[in-house]
């Protein structure tokens, strides 16, 4: 087997014309790097070094130098691209948010960490909270951003903070006058449903509701509709407009129903440095803005009151 100190004396000797260049270049004696070489014909099975004549290289030797070079090329290329994955300064990271909650706060965190860490690409998509789990234990997604998720051992779940859900509706609408509304009287409106809805019901929280009068997935044009008076819909509040102008939000009780966002790893697989810093800043990021927006910051206990159905405690 070649060890790359000899192969790198080899290399230095030929550039410097001497062995007595490579010591010094390597800081070892002449007598160090002749046993080297020694060592390094036997790995090879063949003579590189001239045995008269001060230490010319050999045919053998001249002949193998161009894949040697290449072989430590390679070497501190792979070494160097190492370091930086380690230190977290190179990678890729890819995110997964759930709909309607990325748009206020990660754009920030995004551009926090490319600042520190230009050299790391972050890819980040759009996914149900209810496809976050599959993805991040499939390896597909290196970090996750959603509510109501369902425990898995496989998977490391950092609750964030827990948030009610209520409707969303025009200001002009007769609900932004109330301090609350119940799930019953919206058998009276115009339900837009969404994504924010449909996860709610594909986990088998949501009391019986009406057929939505319009199904809307994208973010924009469902604040449009609402905003219109076209109907209401139902959200988290954290998932609510952050600039309130021509909308209410009403919590909803009787129940009253709330979800855990939490964060999303893998525990089978360590995440880059970089990722870990990313998780941090995401972390911070996220509960700033869970308490701005009026959302109980919670541990795992909390969390596991609202896996659960109970009302979290407020403070």
């Amino acid at each position: 087997m070649l060890k790359l100190p000899q192969v790198r004396q080899l290399v230095l000797a030929a550039d410097g014309g001497s062995f007595r260049a490579a010591a010094e270049a390597t800081f070892r004696s002449p007598a160090a790097v002749s046993i080297a070489m020694r060592e390094l014909e036997v790995a090879i099975g063949g003579q590189l070094v001239e045995r008269s004549g001060r230490g010319r290289l050999t045919p053998l030797a001249h002949a193998l130098l161009p894949q040697l070079r290449e072989l430590l090329a390679l070497h501190d290329a792979v070494f160097a691209q190492a370091r930086q994955l380690a230190q977290g300064y190179e990678g890729t990271l890819t995110v997964a948010v759930a709909p309607f909650l990325a748009e206020e706060w990660l754009p920030d965190v995004v551009a926090r960490f490319a600042e520190e860490h230009p050299d790391v690409c972050v890819q980040t998509v759009e996914e149900r909270s209810s496809h976050l789990c599959d993805l991040i234990g499939a390896g597909g997604v290196d970090i996750g951003v959603g509510g109501l998720l369902e425990d898995d051992p496989n998977l490391a779940i950092e609750p964030i903070a827990i948030d009610r859900y209520g409707v969303l509706c025009s200001s002009a609408h007769p609900l932004a006058r109330r301090a609350t509304a119940t799930w019953h009287s919206l058998g009276r409106e115009k339900l837009i449903g969404s994504d924010a809805l449909q996860v709610l019901v594909d986990a088998g929280r949501a009391p019986p509701l009406p057929p939505p009068h319009l199904v809307i997935t994208s973010r924009a044009p469902l604040l449009a509709c609402v905003r219109r008076n076209l109907g209401v819909t139902i959200m988290p509040s954290m998932t609510r407009p952050v600039h309130d102008d021509g909308f209410a939000f009403v919590p909803l009780v009787r129940p009253t129903l709330a979800r855990t966002v939490s964060i999303v790893t893998r525990r089978s697989r360590s995440l880059l440095p970089a990722g870990r810093t990313l998780v941090r800043l995401i972390a911070q990021s996220l509960r700033e803005f869970a308490r701005l927006r009026g959302a109980v910051l919670v541990g795992p206990a909390d969390a596991a009151l609202s896996r659960a159905g109970a009302r979290p405690s407020v403070a």
